[in-house]
């Protein structure tokens, strides 16, 4: 939002507009993808690769995502977008969607699942660290406009986005080079393909997989759809519109936010091996709740580091997200072998991301909506009316927690324990052995 509304003048509606038609293509592409990488049959495996194709069609297309023709004007800037937004997510799917499901097949055993998972969240974190200083970077003095000294986000972005590429690359080789298929040598390799169609019903019949995408989808919406909200309440209620201030803000809050992550993995994981996963999660949910209840009172322009508290507390929804959700994807992996005797981990994760993408979708109308409701105008330079930036800091604290509620109802539903799970692998052993 910043980049392409504030650096490049495209109206937070159209820009929601635009990121709803990419989440939404993203959520079609997944099912076909994940359907694919299940019933490939290669020298090396089903995954590993896609995973290689994806890496580097991905690292080349992520550049021209930032590269709109502005002397075209808006709708030429919005039509670029669409398109090369949507080869864009047609590679990144032929990475993600193997990539998943080969992360599903990786141990059987309930808590390893837990601990493995809580690896992927530390590197997670890493990530978001480098994500939450990308607008101080980009608006930092090394982009700043030669003549007039400000920040100037566009060429920041422009000139970042090649070094962004090159990670993208590095780091998405890694699994397909280095990481094994524990099942398809000894199963998968000679079970039947499976069906599109077959595949979606099949899923469609998965109890715990409906819950699980109902604790996603409103822990999603609930984090993205006030996202970029939050940056313009920071900008234009806490910083006065001053954005290279707003982003060191945003940049110290994301480091506090990933520290406290990273320092609290142990502790989720203990919790996660006492109990169950989604006593856990939905404890975390409840911290989260409350502490983004703390922006109404700590998000002000007297003391604007005090956001920094409220994003300590935040950080446990998006650990659930990243530690919790894929270890228990994984108990639902087994759950769906006992009733269709195959291991369908890309179905089930394509299924799965479907409704995160669509849950993205909805996220990202809602948030560039949320804007436009709330009186913002991206042509008032700086001080936007008091009005309207109560309105936006309104919007930014309760949105979230509406949606957050329907999210616990999913974690009291969901009905996979590790007394369920034990019975489950149990069965699987004695039916085809242990892998």
């Amino acid at each position: 939002m910043p980049y392409f509304n504030i650096g490049l003048g495209i109206s937070p509606a159209r820009l929601g507009m635009i990121l709803m038609i990419l989440q939404a293509w993203n959520a079609i592409l997944d099912p076909v993808m994940g359907n694919l990488s299940d019933n490939a049959r290669t020298r090396w495996g089903r995954r590993r690769p896609f995973m290689v194709v994806g890496a580097i069609l991905t690292a080349a297309v992520l550049p021209w995502l930032w590269r709109p023709p502005t002397a075209w004007g808006e709708n030429s800037m919005v039509i670029y977008l669409i398109v090369v937004g949507m080869a864009f997510y047609a590679c990144f799917s032929c990475w993600a969607m193997p990539y998943y499901g080969l992360q599903l097949e990786l141990t059987p055993n309930y808590d390893e699942r837990t601990r493995l998972t809580a690896w992927i969240t530390f590197f997670g974190k890493i990530s978001s660290l480098i994500a939450g200083w990308a607008l101080a970077i980009v608006s930092g003095p090394w982009f700043a406009d030669a003549v007039t000294g400000k920040p100037d986000i566009v060429h920041g972005m422009k000139t970042c986005s090649w070094f962004i590429a090159a990670l993208v690359l590095m780091v998405g080789l890694l699994p397909p080079l280095f990481v094994s298929e524990r099942y398809y040598e000894t199963e998968t390799k000679h079970q039947a393909k499976d069906p599109f169609w077959q595949s979606i019903r099949e899923s469609l019949h998965c109890r715990p997989l409906w819950m699980l995408i109902g604790i996603s989808f409103f822990l999603v919406v609930g984090s993205t759809a006030v996202g970029s909200l939050g940056q313009y309440v920071n900008i234009y209620y806490v910083c006065h519109g001053d954005i290279a201030v707003a982003s060191m803000l945003a940049g110290w809050k994301s480091t506090a936010m990933v520290a406290t992550g990273i320092l609290c993995i142990p502790i989720y994981t203990w919790l996660g091996e006492r109990y169950d996963k989604k006593v856990v999660v939905g404890i975390m949910l409840l911290g989260s709740m409350f502490g983004h209840t703390l922006n109404y009172f700590f998000m002000t322009p007297a003391m604007p580091y005090l956001q920094i508290i409220p994003g300590i507390f935040e950080s446990c929804a998006i650990s659930a997200v990243w530690l919790f959700l894929p270890s228990m994807k994984a108990d639902i992996s087994d759950y769906d072998e006992v009733q269709t005797t195959r291991r369908r981990e890309g179905a089930l994760n394509a299924f799965y991301s479907w409704f995160i993408k669509a849950a993205l979708t909805c996220a990202m109308g809602l948030g560039g909506l949320v804007l436009q409701i709330s009186g913002f105008d991206v042509k008032i330079s700086h001080e936007q009316p008091p009005k309207v930036l109560h309105t936006m800091l309104l919007l930014y604290v309760i949105l979230p927690l509406l949606i957050w509620i329907c999210g616990l109802v999913f974690v009291w539903l969901y009905p996979l324990n590790r007394q369920r799970m034990a019975v489950i692998r149990a069965e699987l052993e004695a039916r085809r052995g242990r892998i």
